[in-house]
This record gives C-alpha cells, sequence and structure tokens, in this order.
C-alpha cells in the first residue's frame, strides 16, 4: 500500500526541521545510534527519489525544488553524522580493548 503524494509532503512538512538535526543520542547504545542513523538516510533517500520524481513528472507537484535541495543537505549531513558515529564508536572500542 503507497501513500499519495499529498500525504509524503505532509510528513515531510511536518519533520523537515528535524531532518538537518542529529539525532539525540542519550542513553543509546553506539549500535542503537548507528542503526537509526542507517533508517534516518534509507528515509532520506526515499524522499530524494520521491521529490525528485515529483517535481520532474507532476505539474500539481507539492514537493519544490527548495525542497529536493533541503533533503541532499540533509542526506550529506546525516552521512557525515553517522560517519562520526562509527568513528567514536571505532575509538571506544579500541580503548576498551587496550584496558583489558
Amino acid at each position: 500500500m503507497s501513500s499519495s503524494p499529498s500525504t509524503d509532503y505532509e510528513t515531510y512538512r511536518q519533520v523537515m526541521d528535524e531532518l538537518m538535526r542529529p539525532i539525540a543520542a542519550s542513553g543509546l547504545d553506539d549500535d542503537t545510534l548507528k542503526r537509526l542513523y542507517e533508517s534516518k538516510l534509507v528515509y532520506l533517500e526515499n524522499l530524494r527519489e520521491k521529490c525528485f520524481w515529483e517535481i520532474n513528472t507532476d505539474a500539481n507537484a507539492h514537493f519544490t525544488a527548495e525542497d529536493h535541495a533541503l533533503i541532499i543537505s540533509a542526506i550529506s549531513q546525516t552521512r557525515q553524522q553517522l560517519a562520526e558515529v562509527i568513528r567514536l564508536t571505532i575509538v571506544n572500542n579500541l580503548s576498551r580493548c587496550k584496558v583489558s
């Protein structure tokens, strides 16, 4: 069951401010945080594809070129945040190994 373009856009509008922010990590273990970032990237990639398709094929498009640019920016930032989580996880794991 797929959602309508207007529903996708309404959902996007509700969460667009959150797309640029890092995920709140308090109380989360490294693996959970990594998985959340990976899920966010999947959502953003799907959203980017819908947005691109809609602005290029639908005369009544809800998404705009500005939305597409924001989504691409959010993807880039999320990739950087995920890379940082992975780096910190490796550093933490190496630190624990040295202590043992």
